[in-house]
């Protein structure tokens, strides 16, 4: 199929059209999503399936082989940097926040064995990804920090996460802030892991204790770099600000009123680590 038969079905609102079915046009949609064209992955491979899978054209059995698949590529390439591989990796992640979205919010279908098994695989796959470049001139989203960060979302809502579950979203988050890998995050990437920082905080799940420990975690990372070391190494700057960037966002969105009491207090312990920045 070209772009246009794509775009016609995107302008009839995602519409199957007559004579196809969505099982048919699925395998050519999840090819595209390790194109290297920014319209076939991310216009038309993302956007038509995500609709699909949310408005329910999918079956739970569809949806589980997706899943199986998705959750497959996110090895494919893996450790490698500044290659096209990243696009697979990174689409199919959002691809399963997508799947995991309709599980939390249309229609419960995973079993608790189910999501565990692909939690492991995210949190897995989030700490070996080193390829975490924002937007590629001629390519499009990589994204692959934003786009783990709103599957991570979703699970932090998730009826099957634990409090250890929270806590270690959490510190998946404070691990790729705290990377030492030369990129400073650009893109918003510190704020879509603060929006998922805050589902899990929101859960009130984890003790007041906990979460001062995790804050106060990032908030010693000047002093185990040493402040003279750190402008002087661009791995260690980077580190530096998208550690900083991420408690400025997160402390932010503790701030509002709308919140409850308790978890507007954490953006106490969030100000004290800023303050050792």
């Amino acid at each position: 199929m070209g772009k246009p038969f794509w775009q016609a079905i995107i302008d009839s609102d995602y519409a199957i059209p007559q004579g196809y079915s969505v099982g048919g046009l699925t395998p050519e949609l999840v090819s595209y999503l390790g194109s290297t064209d920014p319209d076939l992955r991310d216009e038309i491979a993302y956007s038509v399936m995500s609709r699909w899978v949310i408005n329910g054209l999918y079956t739970p059995a569809d949806l589980r082989l997706l899943i199986d698949t998705f959750a497959a590529n996110l090895t494919r390439g893996i450790g490698e940097m500044d290659t096209d591989t990243v696009f697979l990796r990174s689409f199919s992640v959002l691809m399963l926040a997508a799947s995991v979205y309709y599980d939390n919010h249309k229609q419960p279908y995973l079993n608790e064995q189910e999501v565990r098994s692909l939690f492991e695989q995210t949190l897995a796959y989030f700490s070996a990804e080193k390829d975490v470049r924002g937007f590629v001139p001629g390519k499009g989203w990589a994204h692959s920090c934003a786009h783990t960060a709103d599957l991570l979302d979703e699970f932090a809502l998730h009826r099957f996460m634990t409090a250890a579950d929270l806590d270690r979203i959490l510190n998946a988050f404070a691990d790729k802030v705290m990377a030492q890998s030369g990129v400073i995050y650009l893109y918003s990437e510190d704020d879509r892991m603060s929006f998922a920082a805050l589902s899990a905080l929101k859960r009130e799940r984890l003790t007041r204790e906990q979460v001062a420990a995790w804050f106060n975690r990032m908030g010693g990372l000047v002093e185990r770099l040493g402040r003279a070391n750190i402008f002087a190494d661009p791995a260690l700057l980077s580190a530096y600000h998208n550690t900083k960037n991420f408690l400025r966002s997160l402390t932010l969105r503790l701030e509002n009123a709308d919140l409850p009491e308790a978890v507007r207090l954490l953006a106490t312990d969030g100000r004290a680590a800023l303050k050792r920045f």
